[in-house]
């Protein structure tokens, strides 16, 4: 009983000792990342797309081809563009932190 009691506050400061904020991860910054989907013939919008970010993050055109991520990790973001009847695109852009990464995707049949 008595190394019982005298372990637990030394397991106790070495765990707060291992809390060292120098030592925790650095927070990640975000940005946002939008764009419109096109045809390439004809400029005209392209709705129901589906576009995925960094392959976890996938959203669908809306039907002015638009489409928006938030809180996409800052960097260099790799997106892919499918829809049955076109070729995929596949293609990467730079985000910096807390701004809006914007491009236009031109999908060919």
């Amino acid at each position: 009983m008595k190394i019982a009691r005298l372990v637990a506050p030394v397991l106790a400061l070495v765990m707060l000792a291992a809390c060292n904020a120098d030592q925790l991860p650095p927070t990640v910054k975000y940005a946002t990342f939008k764009g419109t989907v096109v045809d390439s013939a004809t400029n005209a919008p392209v709705a129901n797309a589906t576009v995925t970010v960094d392959t976890v993050l996938t959203t669908t055109t809306a039907s002015d081809g638009t489409f928006s991520f938030a809180n996409v990790p800052s960097g260099d973001v790799d997106f892919v563009v499918t829809l049955s009847g076109y070729q995929t695109v596949s293609d990467h852009v730079h985000a910096d932190p807390s701004t809006t990464a914007t491009v236009t995707v031109k999908l060919s049949h």
